[in-house]
């Protein structure tokens, strides 16, 4: 890396980081560890990853939103950490939160850094659909046009896939919605249509709840519900829906409700083909189901997993890159003090695995379910 950009990438993380930041314990989730100050050699040779789950915070249209800092940011975040690839996209949203969006609002600033970035597109179009039309089965003609045409306006763009997408997401702070639709609801079975018609894929944010159960103290009612309802069999029903869909479950190993184990995981990639999951590497707030020891040592229930669904596993670290412009608070710049910690957690991710294993979940996984050029 040269000194100029050595500067950049120091300064944007000191402005777009450290001072929003200011490198506090995230609110509402399990702090993430830092990492020795006498990190060992790396095993995985220090290869380069691919982040397929990142979030680009540029803020809001009526402030004077500033995209292209924060995918200047995200540059150099990716040259710091050896990341090769970043697959941005925007978060799973309601109508009227601030700051809505979807990825028509930042896709001309990847074009200022080619190469570097691919992207989803949904968030702020399609999932509003999706949560508006709530858990009604029954939907009109009508709806259903008007999902099918701005999901063909997302790839026209030229995204990789539709994301992030939810049938259900847990509130954590204020302003950060509760979100929850069956997952077999017609819109997403739709969805699951258009994406195995095109070859691309679908990022699906899913807090699973196995059996009926009462919220956690840590999640505050309203906007979470008192009772958390069972879902699982209805996510199994999208899955079953068309096998030709490849839907990515994100955010495994960061289990928030202490239900996606290593078991529920190999039982549910044994029997759905089409299934893959996008690793996260913070704790969440069920440890005892991530892939990381405290002491960041592999799990050896998790290495078998990885092992025997060594081509069903990518990266996915839900960075929050804010530009530098950005002032204010909010979820996203809450979010984003972890994204530097969530880096290199996951390089002694890698590190712990075996070279050959680190390099298919590294890259190889994400360039083929992706369609990612080199």
């Amino acid at each position: 890396m040269t000194g100029r950009i050595r500067g950049v990438a120091l300064a944007l993380r000191l402005a777009g980081i450290a001072a929003l930041a200011g490198g506090m314990a995230l609110p509402g989730c399990a702090p993430v560890d830092a990492p020795s100050a006498a990190s060992p050699a790396p095993r995985s040779g220090g290869i380069e990853w691919i982040d397929v789950h990142a979030h680009l915070v540029g803020g809001r249209a009526d402030q004077g939103e500033d995209y292209r800092g924060a995918v200047a940011a995200a540059v150099a975040a990716m040259d710091e950490a050896r990341i090769r690839k970043m697959v941005v996209m925007p978060p799973p949203q309601v109508r009227g939160m601030p700051g809505l969006h979807d990825s028509d609002r930042f896709v001309a600033a990847l074009t200022h850094h080619p190469g570097h970035f691919a992207f989803l597109g949904g968030g702020g179009t399609l999932n509003v659909m999706l949560q508006e039309a709530g858990p009604e089965r029954a939907i009109g003609d009508g709806l259903r046009r008007r999902f099918e045409e701005q999901a063909l306006a997302v790839l026209r763009q030229g995204a990789a896939g539709f994301g992030e997408i939810t049938a259900h997401h847990l509130s954590q702070l204020p302003d950060h919605p509760y979100e929850s639709v069956p997952a077999d609801h017609p819109l997403l079975l739709l969805l699951a249509d258009i994406a195995a018609r095109h070859d691309v894929v679908i990022d699906f944010h899913f807090d699973l709840v196995a059996s009926d159960m009462r919220s956690p103290e840590w999640l505050a009612s309203p906007p979470n519900p008192p009772l958390l309802r069972a879902n699982l069999a209805a996510f199994e029903r999208l899955l079953a829906h068309n096998r030709k869909a490849k839907i990515v479950w994100a955010h495994a190993g960061s289990d928030m409700l202490g239900h996606w184990t290593t078991d529920l995981s190999r039982d549910l990639l044994a029997r759905h083909p089409n299934l893959y999951m996008s690793l996260r590497m913070g704790p969440g707030r069920a440890p005892e189901n991530h892939p990381l020891t405290p002491t960041l040592e592999m799990k050896p229930e998790w290495l078998r997993l990885l092992q025997d669904f060594a081509d069903r596993f990518v990266l996915g670290g839900d960075q929050f890159i804010v530009s530098p412009s950005v002032r204010g608070g909010g979820p996203a710049v809450i979010f984003a003090q972890r994204a530097p910690r969530m880096r290199e957690r996951t390089r002694a991710f890698l590190d712990a695995l075996p070279p050959e294993l680190a390099r298919r979940i590294a890259r190889e996984n994400a360039m083929r379910l992706y369609r990612l050029q080199d």
